[in-house]
């Protein structure tokens, strides 16, 4: 399966195609994820597209297909991109803290119990 791409100089000479399509398919992915057999599918495809979301547990990539189909939504209904991005990297970053079984002990060790007083905010 191949990922369709948009060259910069098609998303500068052609935009509002681009941006109807980015809405078309925002739309089709909510509409998918609105229902089982398709959040199923979404869910199947997920790591075709995102390789890393397989270090994400079942719950972790639930929540993740629903802050995609959020974000997207955002993207083509108001034109706000940089949520979708955002979206992405976080839980990239998430699967690669989880890919790593010395990072994920680390980072989910419990604090040691020493207060160290209040923060200041910034």
């Amino acid at each position: 399966m191949s990922t369709p791409t948009v060259s910069f100089s098609d998303l500068s000479k052609n935009s509002k195609r681009v941006a109807d399509t980015a809405e078309v398919t925002a739309r089709l992915f909510a509409a998918l994820i609105s229902g089982d057999e398709g959040a199923r599918a979404v869910l199947l495809a997920l790591p075709e597209v995102f390789p890393w979301a397989r270090h994400l547990s079942a719950e972790e990539t639930r929540e993740f297909v629903v802050d995609l189909g959020n974000a997207t939504h955002d993207a083509a209904e108001l034109d706000v991109r940089s949520n979708l991005h955002r979206v992405i990297a976080e839980w990239r970053a998430t699967a690669r803290i989880l890919a790593d079984p010395g990072l994920t002990a680390q980072l989910t060790a419990p604090l040691p119990d020493e207060d160290h007083s209040e923060v200041p905010a910034p």
